[in-house]
């Protein structure tokens, strides 16, 4: 019976998340600064310092584009008065 159950969780489609990756350009210096603020921010699931430009990149995953959207701003808010420069691509629903 186990096997059976096994196999049919196998075959219950994964649960897709809206996604958007975040290219963020902050002011010089504070790179890891906003990284940090950013990775304790609501449906941030990463936010990492990258070498040249964009400082940071951030990915933000939601149940819905709404919500994502409502993340996202929330998140980018926390650093604001931090940030130069931003690219936002949303990943495409597969």
């Amino acid at each position: 019976m186990g096997a059976l159950v096994k196999n049919a969780e196998a075959a219950q489609p994964l649960e897709r998340k809206a996604r958007v990756y975040v290219l963020v350009t902050v002011a010089e210096g504070l790179s890891a600064d906003v990284a940090s603020v950013l990775r304790r921010r609501a449906g941030v699931v990463a936010a990492d310092v990258v070498e040249g430009e964009p400082s940071v990149i951030m990915v933000v995953e939601a149940e819905h584009r709404l919500r994502l959207a409502h993340l996202t701003i929330q998140a980018l808010s926390a650093v604001e008065k931090a940030t130069v420069g931003l690219h936002l691509m949303p990943a495409e629903s597969c």
